[in-house]
């Protein structure tokens, strides 16, 4: 049974008609013979009757210029011999100076950028040391450089970033509005609306830390508008353990279960006498009865 489906899958993926297979096979001819015409260009038209052939067809039409000549490199050197040279600045000249020079246009622009990459040319080495730089054409060159301008250094992002010094005004974290708080580096309308929904929860912040509560707030973020914030004044709102219902003691520190176990702690053994009764429920520990010590107030 298992051989018949192994042979049914076989002659149903793997088997053709006849017509398929002289469609395959004419195909086949088609790449080989295309492939053939290829190669022989590739390896056996040579490329002078390529550029005379370019050459016949363009003076058909009537251009005086072929499109595809020849490199002649006798006559490069001929058109550089004829450049009268001067003393000059690498350091100052611009691009239509170096074109001048000798240099295309496309290299003269390739040697600004090094130039200001490198922060400028301190010496006739590193003049040298351009790779765009023909040897022969800086071989010309060099009895007329004159490096009598030595640029102010400058950054490897071909810029000096100069940071403007700001007096800023400490942002009172429990009183700034939001137009306040997007003064802050790297605090937009999002971020600045969650501090102020987080604050509003909590009641104030007691400390600046409690910033990085905030998902919205990473710690590279809290590095750097650290220094610019302050707390005036402490938790504005409090929450009365002694008095307020499960509903009403809700808080970021308290979730829906710790406060019915506050109400029912309350109802079964008294008033609290303090905060650190608080320990007698189960899910209080250190860490959250120091969170709600600014926040809690006893009768």
């Amino acid at each position: 049974m298992k051989t018949n489906r192994v042979r049914h899958f076989f002659y149903t993926y793997f088997t053709y008609t006849r017509g398929e297979k002289n469609a395959a096979l004419v195909l086949c001819s088609i790449l080989f013979v295309l492939q053939i015409v290829l190669w022989y260009k590739h390896y056996y038209l040579k490329p002078q009757e390529y550029i005379l052939s370019q050459a016949e067809q363009i003076a058909a039409d009537g251009i005086s210029k072929p499109k595809y000549e020849k490199k002649n490199f006798s006559s490069s050197s001929k058109i550089n011999s004829e450049i009268v040279l001067s003393m000059f600045d690498p350091n100052t000249t611009d691009s239509s100076g170096y074109v001048a020079l000798g240099m295309s246009p496309r290299q003269a622009s390739s040697l600004l950028k090094y130039r200001d990459r490198i922060g400028g040319f301190k010496n006739k080495e590193e003049v040298r040391a351009v790779r765009v730089l023909n040897a022969a054409l800086f071989e010309r060159w060099e009895p007329f450089i004159a490096l009598s301008h030595l640029p102010e250094k400058k950054a490897a992002n071909n810029f000096i970033k100069k940071e403007k010094k700001q007096n800023w005004i400490l942002v009172d974290l429990n009183s700034a509005d939001t137009s306040e708080l997007k003064d802050l580096p790297f605090i937009g309308s999002g971020r600045a609306k969650s501090i102020v929904n987080y604050r509003e929860r909590l009641g104030g912040f007691y400390s600046i830390e409690q910033l990085k509560e905030l998902r919205s707030i990473p710690d590279s973020v809290y590095a750097i508008i650290y220094p610019k914030v302050k707390l005036g004044s402490g938790p504005y709102k409090k929450l009365n353990i002694n008095s307020l219902s499960a509903d009403s003691l809700r808080h970021p520190y308290i979730n829906k279960q710790l406060a019915r176990l506050i109400v029912a702690y309350r109802e079964q053994h008294g008033l609290f006498k303090s905060s650190s009764d608080l320990r007698n429920l189960p899910l209080v520990d250190e860490e959250i009865l120091r969170k709600l010590a600014a926040y809690l107030i006893l009768n």
